[in-house]
């Protein structure tokens, strides 16, 4: 199952269009999204525009990809989950926010294991494909800080 997400705070309505697009074009594959306050309303994926935090967890521990905005709680959700996760992120040039801060994020965070990126709707069909073929084998994100990351930070207040 793939679970879409557009987080909580805008519309996006250019991705769950292309999401419902690719849906269509793949009918074999289940897909579920979270679609906010967009104007558009998917024909080919179920859908509901918010989710608990409690839903929310559970559409991401039972997906195979979770495929999401450019925002960091879903990256992180999707790492602690051992989720593979594909990085959609809203453009300011093309008024979907008011920054770029998405699109600096997905470039920073696109080398690491796990994490796929797909800057434009024309991509998407390749990188869904790309991210459903690679496994993850059981990989986490640890939820307490490595042992050198913890020093330089008290280092850091201490000095």
């Amino acid at each position: 199952m793939i679970f879409v997400t557009v987080g909580s705070m805008l519309p996006f309505d250019r991705f769950i269009k292309a999401m419902d697009d690719w849906t269509g074009r793949h009918g074999e594959e289940e897909v579920f999204a979270q679609i906010g306050q967009g104007s558009y309303e998917p024909r080919h994926m179920r859908f509901e525009r918010m989710l608990s935090p409690s839903q929310f967890k559970n559409f991401v521990l039972t997906s195979d990809l979770v495929v999401a905005h450019g925002g960091m709680g879903s990256v992180i959700m999707a790492a602690e989950a051992g989720k593979p996760i594909l990085l959609f992120p809203r453009r300011a040039s093309l008024g979907e926010h008011t920054t770029e801060h998405q699109l600096h994020t997905v470039n920073w965070l696109k080398e690491r294991p796990g994490i796929h990126v797909v800057l434009d709707e024309a991509e998407l069909d390749a990188r869904i494909e790309a991210a459903q073929a690679m496994s993850l084998d059981g990989a986490t994100l640890g939820t307490v800080a490595p042992a050198p990351f913890v020093e330089r930070l008290r280092q850091a207040i201490l000095d």
